[in-house]
């Protein structure tokens, strides 16, 4: 007994341990066996871009004997790669490597393509998603803007006439980041182009820093005049090139009227280049937190210096954009000069010239006597389109919603740690820097899966307490005496922490399946110990000793609870059969359920002995037969026996029963997660530009606080379930759900997570949410997703048509989509091609080219030059390189109409041709996006089931169909 006391102690010290060091993660660790490959070829077509960019990537792929897919989407300028290894791999890092050192190595792509960007964490989930956004500018800068709009607008409103005339006036507040030179130019443009038209009259314009207002006299409404000159700028002046920390416009009748809205709509007190400091600032310390594995930025701004180019003014000059670029190339120099033996002693050699200011570009000498201050306007702005964007909506101190740019960071949990110390790491490293952020810096965790395990191990604990008491009461009952109760009792703790230690031995960490696990061993791990424990009570009341009664009772039905725990254990078993990530995804079900049968297989042949020796006395009476419960039983159980043909007869009818209401149940291999996240998705037609999206998706973030309003009116709860929205433009943002695949690159595309108050009202808010976004978002297709358990799916019903013939592909597609059309349970049918965009096509005569002397390269550089840009040089700024990019001003490419005005500089000569003398400019429409699967163009038609109708049912209704096609 000495030597069980020690083991039983051992026991619970080697639970304890197991518990406090085994490591916690919110899914169960799989090894990502997908990347990413990205390859621009800027302003080329897609059937160009799928022709000699992404067939030479894939096949160089194929390469490799461990991939198994190869799936991939162009589009204009770009084609994206995805890349999936064989489900046996475990060890991936190699095989990455061995693709990227492949990819590395491809030199037969077409002059301009590339560079190839390999993104080998491309699957990676983010543990936590920290989001950096910037409150509304406070009201002591509201205050100091309406005073200098009204200063400004007073002054331009001299004279009795002003004071008579209908008149309306526009402020637009220019934050200090913003050069203030940049936003007067665009403000005359617009000025002059009032005066020109017939409904405007005394246009006067009025700048100082920080603040520009345009005042006119006109009958209009401020409303329509807003409209007007937004209209105006997005057509004359590439609304998209504005810098896009400047305010929105406010226009009103009067300066009050202007103070008034200012202070109502407010702008961000922050610039994206104050965010990136921030969040670089942030990143910097939680690399430095032992837990973290990795941190990376989403939304971040790429600060770009633009050297905007006038044609007449070049051709005044008798200067080629082509002798800017190499002047700025001769100038700014950054190897070193050498290092020279003087004396015994090296002396390196340090040429000055790096660019490090504005100014130093200004004064480069373009030609005899001429700066390129004098030839050119600098812009400073950022990337034009930018990649993604970022925004962030909550409530702000009075209660109303509040939305602003914002930059998120992916915070990646080290391997084999525990995600609560994680995230209590974090917490202080984010406490130690408060003091260096500005005070009211918004840091919101978007998407918290430390929250969510710590809530799954409270449910298991919750569990556990739950069945300690069901056992001691159920005990009570059936043996009526407490100390049978106090042995079940301790039975279960014991088995627990066996069972915590054998999987810390396994390795097996503890997360939501692991978690699951437990909570479904609950109910198993009691039978031993219980009949055990009934067991020493009749050989008790047979009058054997304790000391024998504790070590025959078990005994004597060892063999009959060791068949009956490896039954319950083979039942788990076949688990381990699943194949690919879903068996990863489920391997610890069955490794927990039998570690815990084992352990009570173990506890109820030895600890129980133990205690029952201490705890148990022998019954006055065998209350287990003396009660109507049991005579009941025994006389059951005897027909039974005697009728044993009709029992059989009726077991297998049970049996048949069984299989045939099995038959009836809805299948689904994984659930439906309850969290407090779900999701939007926002898909506009292929060709729509990120600000289009943005557009797009700031209707959808109305319509989901409208629909939280409706909401908390009709629902029991009676509260506003909403707690933030988080919108990422452009692409998916990170990983931040394992079920989740993000997008990249995708500017006709945003996801807007929306985070709930109590995740029990996710599922009652997500479907009336998509109705309403249905009826009141035209134009996109907008779609509302629950998260998922398990591996990624997307969405949940799919169809594919694999082949080379574009029209026979889209033809078949279309008739596939019609199937799922006619179908009343299946909603919101599409493809992943989309539809055709609208393209212009530069048709190059080269024998006008040869006799003009320009070639077909000179045409392709002139025209990208003109208007995407072209990188010419760089600025670094401290730990920033800032692009310099050159381009044609946005005043001669603002309209379609522009490109015919354009001009072809021959690198090789001096001299100017108009495009319009060597190419036509034709008109049609293209595939904007080709997807492929495996090295064929595949199109997948997709649907999502009714609301109450499962996948499987929509895919059983269609079959039929299917096949026919």
């Amino acid at each position: 007994r000495h030597v069980a006391w020690v083991l039983l102690v051992a026991v619970l010290a080697w639970g304890a341990f197991g518990y406090a060091m085994m490591p916690e993660r919110k899914d169960p660790d799989i090894p990502v066996r997908v990347a990413a490959v990205l390859c621009p070829w800027p302003g080329v077509r897609a059937e160009k871009v799928e022709e000699l960019v992404t067939r030479v990537i894939e096949t160089k792929l194929a390469e490799n004997d461990k991939v198994d897919r190869i799936e991939s989407v162009t589009r204009t300028g770009l084609t994206v790669i995805t890349v999936r290894l064989r489900d046996e791999i475990a060890q991936t890092g190699e095989i990455f490597d061995d693709i990227n050192l492949k990819l590395n190595g491809l030199r037969t792509l077409p002059e301009g393509a590339g560079p190839i960007t390999f993104l080998k964490d491309f699957g990676d989930t983010a543990t936590l998603m920290l989001t950096v956004a910037s409150p509304r500018a406070g009201e002591a800068e509201l205050a100091l803007r309406a005073s200098q709009a009204a200063r400004l607008i007073g002054g331009l409103r001299t004279g009795a006439d002003a004071a008579r005339t209908p008149r309306l006036c526009m402020a637009l507040v220019v934050p200090p980041r913003v050069p203030q030179a940049q936003v007067e130019r665009k403000l005359a443009i617009a000025a002059g182009h009032l005066s020109a038209d017939s409904r405007f009259r005394d246009v006067k314009s009025a700048s100082e820093p920080g603040m520009t207002v345009l005042d006119v006299a006109t009958d209009l409404d401020p409303q329509a005049f807003r409209e007007l000159i937004l209209g105006f700028s997005r057509d004359n002046l590439r609304h998209a090139d504005l810098n896009r920390d400047l305010w929105r416009p406010v226009v009103g009748r009067d300066a009050d009227d202007v103070a008034r809205q200012l202070r109502a709509q407010g702008g961000d007190a922050y610039t994206y280049r104050d965010l990136e400091e921030f969040t670089d600032t942030i990143s910097r310390t939680l690399r430095a937190v032992p837990e973290v594995a990795k941190v990376t930025r989403w939304g971040v701004l790429q600060e770009t210096l633009f050297l905007d180019y006038s044609q007449e003014r070049l051709a005044s000059y008798g200067i080629q954009p082509w002798t800017i670029r190499d002047a700025l190339a001769g100038r700014n120099i950054v190897p070193a000069g050498g290092v020279a033996d003087f004396a015994g002693r090296n002396v390196s050699l340090d040429p000055t010239g790096e660019y490090s200011s504005e100014r130093e570009i200004g004064a480069t000498l373009a030609a005899q006597g001429l700066y390129l201050r004098d030839i050119l306007e600098m812009e400073r702005g950022y990337e034009t389109p930018p990649d993604n964007l970022n925004r962030f909506t909550q409530r702000d101190a009075s209660g109303a919603w509040q939305s602003g740019k914002a930059v998120t960071l992916a915070v990646t949990m080290r391997a084999g740690q525990q995600i609560g110390a994680f995230s209590k790491a974090v917490d202080l490293a984010l406490d130690g820097l408060r003091q260096r952020l500005p005070e009211d810096l918004l840091l919101a965790r978007t998407s918290d899966q430390p929250k969510q395990v710590h809530e799954g191990v409270s449910l298991f604990m919750r569990s556990l307490y739950e069945a300690v008491i069901l056992v001691v009461i159920v005990a009570a009952l059936g043996f009526r005496e407490w100390r049978s109760a106090l042995l079940m009792a301790l039975a279960i703790p014991i088995t627990l922490a066996m069972t915590f230690g054998m999987m810390h031995v396994l390795g097996i960490d503890l997360q939501q399946v692991s978690i699951a696990s437990l909570i479904i061993a609950l109910g198993l791990l009691v039978d031993d110990p219980v009949v055990a424990g009934d067991a020493i009570k009749r050989q008790l009341a047979a009058g054997m000793p304790r000391q024998d009664a504790a070590w025959m009772g078990p005994t004597r039905l060892a063999k009959a609870i060791l068949y009956a725990t490896i039954t319950n254990i083979v039942a788990y078993l076949p688990f381990l059969l699943l194949s690919g990530d879903k068996g990863r995804f489920l391997y610890s079900l069955p490794v927990v359920v039998t570690c815990s049968l084992v352990s009570s297989r173990i506890v109820s042949m030895s600890f129980i002995p133990l205690l029952g020796y201490y705890l148990l006395r022998p019954s006055a009476r065998d209350a287990s037969t003396d009660t109507p419960f049991a005579r009941a039983y025994y006389r059951l159980g005897g027909w039974l026996i005697d009728h044993r043909w009709k029992a059989l007869a009726l077991s297998l009818t049970l049996l048949a029963a069984g299989f045939l209401a099995q038959a009836r149940l809805k299948p689904m291999f994984f659930p439906i997660d309850r969290s407090y996240l779900s999701y939007v998705d926002v898909t506009l037609p292929e060709d729509a530009s990120i600000d289009l999206t943005s557009d797009m998706a700031a209707q959808a973030e109305a319509v989901i606080l409208d629909a939280a309003r409706d909401f908390a009116r009709t629902d029991a709860s009676g509260k506003d379930p909403l707690v933030s929205l988080t919108t990422l433009l452009g692409g998916g943002g990170p990983r931040f759900w394992f079920s989740v695949a993000p997008e990249l690159r995708k500017p006709n595309y945003a996801q807007i997570l929306i985070e709930v108050r109590d995740k029990e009202t996710t599922e009652r808010f997500c479907d009336p949410l998509q109705t309403a976004l249905r009826q009141a978002v035209p134009g996109a297709r907008v779609d509302v997703r629950r998260l998922e358990s398990g591996p990624p799916v997307g969405v949940p019903v799919q169809v594919r048509i694999a082949g080379q013939d574009e029209a026979a592909l889209r033809q078949l597609a279309e008739r596939m989509a019609g199937v799922f059309r006619s179908m009343d349970i299946a909603d919101r049918v599409s493809d992943n091609w989309g539809a055709y965009r609208f393209t212009a096509r530069v048709d190059i005569d080269p024998d006008k080219a040869a006799l003009a002397g320009v070639s077909n390269q000179d045409v392709a550089r002139s025209t990208a030059m003109a208007v995407s840009g072209l990188t010419v040089t760089s600025l670094r700024e401290g730990r920033l390189l800032t692009p310099v990019v050159l381009r044609l001003r946005a005043e001669e490419r603002g309209t379609l109409s522009d490109l015919a005005n354009l001009y072809v500089y021959p690198q090789a000569a001096s001299h100017k041709v108009p495009l319009t003398q060597v190419a036509d400019i034709t008109w049609g429409m293209d595939t904007e996006r080709y997807a492929r699967r495996n090295h064929f163009r595949t199109v997948t038609v997709s649907c999502f089931p009714m609301p109450g109708v499962l996948p499987s049912e929509v895919v059983a209704r269609a079959m039929p169909e299917l096949e026919k096609l």
